[in-house]
């Protein structure tokens, strides 16, 4: 595909067409798709998304609006369906590839086809459907996953460590012990229970972090999932003693700026120096942050789910429909789809391993 290879240009322009300033039919037909239903009435066909779901998707649709209207090709009148043809796709696809590389341009698509097949459901988007498959079929991730990712045993060990640091080191203040234990129990949190981030920064005591007995629950509702399905699972025995620690002395002095101020009144597990919820950024920097020190690289939440993967399929091959419930798909052919994708980096693994040895004998010869 043009753009894949190689050094990319410069796009002259970005901009995602606001929904505001969207054409007036497109404006109708987008909150047609998603508005919600009730006893009498079905809802639009996207009522069901998320909110990020959402507004995904609509920036993606303006950002083809956008492209529409910089080549002189929008035209206010036309009814959604009209504007997006073979034809003007086409155009889009080559406009993009010039300047974005591969996933970007699948991405783009994918969007657009989302945002078309709810807005105009009447019609048949097959053909923008088998677009992105054929682009998705020739893309090439810009960074391979192969050595990026650690085992998840060893991202575990990683969390656990950084808690055992946080209660032995006599150089750290108390809020900065608070801090690295927090980071080190969400480390190993996500390692066992590898949820999305935007779920892990969502956890609130009581709600999604649920006390039985002795032990501790995740569970979050429909709603709160990606793939609007429950998801429940228990706090690891493992990990026990170090949330109860969090919870009654770490967070404490989050709240408390080290007992420098009233506890702040709030829910939230995760609780930043300023004793305020940690935001999916911030999480998302402390783990780059500590892999980086720790493996050489920094490893992004995200990539905690694909490690969670590589380890069923390297270490209980047999267990592939567990994947399932551990990452919260919605259908078996996605954890298939991640399982088969793990075994191709573990192969790609022991082939280098394979390579690196036989350069050191011969070297050594």
């Amino acid at each position: 595909m043009a753009g894949s290879e190689g050094r990319l240009r410069e796009e002259p322009s970005r901009s995602c067409l606001r929904l505001e300033d969207w054409p007036a039919p497109d404006r109708a037909a987008w909150a047609a798709a998603i508005q919600p239903g009730d006893i009498l009435e079905e809802g639009g066909a996207a009522a069901h998304w998320s909110p990020a779901s959402r507004r995904k998707t609509a920036s993606g649709y303006g950002r083809y609006l956008a492209w529409l209207r910089d080549t002189g090709k929008l035209d206010p009148s036309c009814l959604p369906q009209e504007r997006v043809t073979k034809e003007i796709v086409t155009g889009y696809v080559d406009h993009l590839s010039a300047y974005n590389r591969g996933y970007t341009v699948l991405c783009r698509i994918q969007e657009l086809y989302d945002a078309i097949r709810v807005m105009a459901p009447d019609r048949d988007w097959a053909w923008l459907r088998r677009l992105g498959s054929a682009i998705r079929s020739r893309t090439r991730p810009a960074k391979s996953k192969v050595g990026r990712v650690p085992p998840a045993d060893s991202l575990a060990q990683l969390g656990l460590k950084l808690m055992a640091r946080a209660e032995s080191a006599g150089d750290l203040t108390p809020l900065q012990r608070a801090v690295l234990f927090r980071d080190g129990l969400m480390i190993a949190l996500l390692a066992y229970r590898p949820v999305r981030v935007s779920n892990l920064a969502a956890i609130a005591i009581g709600r999604q972090l649920v006390q039985q007995g002795s032990g501790y629950w995740l569970r979050f509702e429909a709603d709160e999932t990606k793939t609007r399905r429950p998801f429940q699972a228990a706090i690891p025995i493992a990990l026990l003693p170090g949330l109860v620690r969090y919870l009654d002395h770490h967070r404490v002095v989050l709240l408390t700026g080290a007992n420098r101020r009233l506890p702040a009144n709030i829910d939230a597990l995760w609780v930043s120096e300023t004793a305020t919820p940690m935001a999916v950024i911030s999480i998302h920097n402390r783990f780059r942050r500590h892999t980086k020190a720790a493996f050489g690289g920094g490893v992004s939440p995200h990539l905690f789910r694909d490690s969670a993967v590589t380890a069923i399929a390297t270490d209980g091959p047999a267990h592939v429909r567990a994947i399932m419930p551990i990452l919260g798909h919605s259908t078996l052919a996605t954890s298939e789809k991640h399982y088969n994708q793990a075994r191709s980096l573990d192969a790609s693994r022991q082939y280098i391993s394979i390579v690196a040895g036989l350069k050191g004998r011969s070297n050594v010869s």
